[in-house]
């Protein structure tokens, strides 16, 4: 068969028509794919969705304990009942310690664009453990050990406290004093809780002599209104928005809320104990949510292949498990630190690509539904397990 063309149609023009034709193409194929993954995608929530209302799953025990850090890297407050926003539980992790970054030799000034400080943690500075942190309504309120703050408040009793003002989210853009910082790889805008706070922060980071940070300069701050997200590599797509976005983020490490089990960390004390060592409490692992096993119906380490569970009516994805750091060897009542239960659980729970590396305990998890209608979580909810899979370590 012949093709007959209008003369005004060379070669070359039929050569580049048909490569934008093919790119076109190959462009259409890759958004099918992902409009078909996502609508998948959307069947599946809607499934485990339809599972969850008809009470479905297997009950693996119930909730035994709800815990937020309002300060990251401060001691943890137990709660009854906690609400749940866009960001995990309401209150958790929305305000940090930062620290100056030494400008740069070949700097003379700061840049409106560079980040002038990071974010301080336990790992650095131990002694954040002993400081107490709770916000209630538009105030926190911060108490630390008398004698690590001795130089900020004269004072007779064991602790001391001050309290801030803290302002409402849709004033805070507002707010000048404002600057970028540093949070693992994500920099974001913060505001400054002001000179007082930085005053008393300073003065426990100074006593501290665990500190690697002696000298440095701390202030408090709160996490301002621009987004961050989780990290998408290991997000279920379920879990992300109608259009492909990971969800939302305080200042917690990666993912928005850590649930761990009683019954691994017996499971470690047991070890620790057949070692000759002291057993550590739940508080050493930082958890949001603990769950109780139901009858010896929980194993240890059974939640390293949950992929998705039902609290109460609210469900989370199980994303990842968690690797651990020298933060758990840390006291979360005295601040010092021991060379366990990292130490322990280096022969039982160094697990994954680098096992050599990270050992692994509690689960990453995203709230998935309901959140624009507050929903919440409290001690004694139902645990249900509507989905398992393959444990992923990384």
């Amino acid at each position: 068969m012949c093709l007959f063309l209008p003369s005004w149609i060379d070669m070359p023009t039929m050569v580049v028509g048909s490569v934008i034709f093919l790119v076109m193409s190959k462009s259409m194929v890759s958004l099918l794919a992902n409009a078909i993954h996502k609508a998948a995608s959307t069947v599946h929530l809607r499934y485990l969705l339809w599972r969850q209302q008809k009470d479905d799953g297997t009950i693996v025990g119930i909730v035994s304990a709800v815990y937020i850090h309002p300060v990251k890297s401060m001691r943890a407050v137990a709660l009854e009942k906690s609400h749940l926003d866009v960001k995990g539980l309401v209150d958790d992790r929305r305000f940090m310690v930062v620290y100056e970054v030494p400008m740069p030799v070949h700097k003379t000034k700061w840049d409106t664009g560079d980040i002038r400080y990071r974010f301080l943690t336990q790992r650095q500075c131990p002694s954040l453990a002993t400081i107490t942190a709770k916000i209630t309504n538009t105030t926190l309120t911060l108490e630390a050990p008398a004698a690590d703050a001795a130089t900020f408040c004269k004072q007779s009793a064991d602790r001391i406290e001050i309290s801030l003002d803290v302002p409402s989210q849709s004033s805070v853009s507002q707010i000048p004093t404002q600057f970028l910082a540093g949070i693992w790889d994500d920099t974001i805008l913060v505001q400054d809780m002001g000179d007082h706070a930085a005053a008393f922060l300073q003065a426990v980071v100074n006593a501290d002599t665990q500190s690697t940070m002696n000298g440095c300069r701390v202030r408090l701050v709160r996490h301002s209104i621009n987004d961050r997200a989780a990290d998408p590599v290991f997000t279920p797509q379920y879990a992300k928005t109608w259009w492909g976005a990971s969800p939302l983020l305080s200042l917690t490490d990666g993912y928005p809320i850590l649930v761990a089990s009683e019954a691994s960390l017996q499971d470690v004390n047991d070890k620790l104990k057949q070692a000759g060592k002291d057993t550590i409490p739940m508080s050493r692992f930082r958890p949001n949510i603990v769950v109780k096993g139901d009858d010896n119906n929980l194993n240890a380490f059974e939640e390293d292949r949950w992929k998705v569970i039902a609290i109460g009516t609210v469900l989370f994805a199980i994303v990842k498990a968690c690797p651990r750091c020298k933060q758990s060897c840390t006291d979360q009542i005295t601040g010092r630190v021991t060379e366990e239960p990292v130490g322990i659980m280096k022969s039982f729970r160094a697990l994954g690509d680098h096992a050599s590396d990270n050992v692994f305990f509690a689960q990453n998890a995203i709230p998935l539904v309901g959140l624009g209608k507050m929903e919440s979580i409290q001690v004694g909810d139902p645990v249900r397990v509507l989905k398992r899979g393959d444990p992923i370590y990384k």
